[in-house]
């Protein structure tokens, strides 16, 4: 089970390929201390230096040449076989979209030989799917298509007091309010049976389901006695903010009683579940933003300043919005700053700036840790920042001249 050679050893090697040549296997690796995960899914195994070299088409090769292989089925089948473990999501991905991309299909076309035919294009291709005796009879008879084992129940997601309420058209919202305000979900009625149940908070949320059983009439865990099942906790997007820190903490620490418990790092509560699972070492801390504002500051304009930092405010996520604020004022307030002597003037002037940015992208600004604007400064420009913008714009003598070359129909346009 050796590669090769190839590279430098033998460029003409079939492996060989692009320009500059290289191996498309990657060969040879690199000596490892330990086992790793790779970027493409495939691992990179554990590669000693044992000194132990082998003569191989005229070239002496070590450790580094070697491919992975398991024993076992070499002999059993007494041919060459490579064997690698693929476990990642990308391998798991490739797999299921095999399973779920549906039976064998042909497109085929009938034209008639005949000349002087009028081709009818919409009708001239037709689908069709070739189905074997076995999948005929499969099918025929019912059995199951695909199945799966074990069974795999959907943990809800929700933010404190934001759980999803079912009602009806006819229903009244005192009676609905009434009838949900003290209704456990599955996320509450976890927390509760941890306070209850010291056994209880070994686990994760995740998996939960392994060990208790939901009832969704009595909207209780119960001990499981029963058939296997696993849990998946619903999905979130780093975009939805705080949703997606609370599974990300729910993931990572056993036994929570309360979403309070969740947001407690050593004994300090944390204001929000970004800053708890930072705290954890489960993100990165913004020090890579505070680098690009850094960056950014040495050669752009303190407007380009502004809208980047409502770019890092509303796709990035940071952290801590108000170091980054604080960090980087001066830069973001370089030009107000030169024309006017107050600093509330100015930071008021940057904010409403920024505010501005943050609403033309979808947000609203008070959700962020920011300075207040105060109302005692005068402001009545902000609104027309959008005019500002296009009056600033600089045209083109001959774009301004163009317009001479219009048509009568197109003059009325204008």
């Amino acid at each position: 089970m050796i590669h090769g050679p190839c590279g430098n050893l033998r460029s003409s090697s079939p492996c060989m390929q692009g320009d500059p040549k290289i191996c498309r296997f990657h060969y040879p690796r690199q000596f490892n201390e330990q086992t790793t995960q790779g970027e493409d899914s495939y691992p990179l195994y554990r590669r000693r230096d044992t000194g132990i070299e082998v003569d191989l088409r005229g070239q002496t090769l070590d450790n580094r040449w070697v491919v992975p292989y398991n024993p076992r089925l070499l002999m059993m089948f007494n041919c060459h076989m490579n064997v690698e473990v693929c476990s990642s999501i990308k391998s798991v991905k490739y797999l299921f979209k095999y399973v779920y991309k549906g039976h064998d299909k042909q497109v085929i076309q009938v034209d008639q030989s005949e000349p002087g035919v009028v081709i009818n294009e919409i009708k001239r291709f037709q689908d069709a799917r070739y189905i074997s005796p076995p999948e005929a009879m499969w099918r025929i008879f019912s059995f199951s298509l695909s199945q799966i084992f074990p069974a795999v129940l959907a943990l809800q997601l929700h933010l404190p007091n934001n759980q999803m309420v079912r009602f009806r058209d006819d229903d009244l919202m005192p009676n609905i309010v009434d009838r949900e305000r003290d209704k456990r979900t599955m996320l509450t009625a976890f927390f509760d049976q941890n306070r209850n149940d010291e056994t209880a908070r070994v686990h994760l949320y995740k998996d939960f389901p392994k060990h208790y059983t939901w009832n969704g009439s009595t909207r209780r865990w119960s001990r499981r006695f029963g058939k296997k099942q696993r849990g998946r906790i619903v999905s979130a997007n780093p975009a939805e903010g705080e949703r997606y820190y609370l599974r990300l903490l729910l993931s990572n620490v056993r036994g929570p009683t309360s979403f309070e418990h969740l947001c407690t790092v050593n004994g300090q509560r944390c204001a929000t579940f970004r800053k708890a699972a930072l705290e954890l070492g489960l993100i990165e801390d913004d020090e890579y933003l505070s680098q690009c504002l850094e960056e950014a500051s040495t050669f752009q304009f303190p407007n380009a300043l502004r809208r980047l930092f409502a770019t890092i405010m509303i796709f990035c996520q940071p952290g801590d919005v108000r170091k980054l604020w604080n960090d980087h004022f001066d830069s973001l307030s370089e030009d107000h700053r030169l024309h006017c002597q107050s600093i509330e003037r100015v930071q008021n002037m940057v904010l409403t700036e920024i505010s501005v940015l943050v609403q033309s992208m979808g947000k609203n600004f008070n959700e962020f840790d920011l300075p207040k604007i105060t109302d005692d400064v005068n402001l009545q420009d902000a609104g027309y920042r959008e005019l500002q913008e296009e009056y600033g714009i600089v045209l083109e003598p001959e774009h301004l001249s163009a317009k001479h070359s219009l048509n009568p129909d197109q003059k009325k346009c204008v």
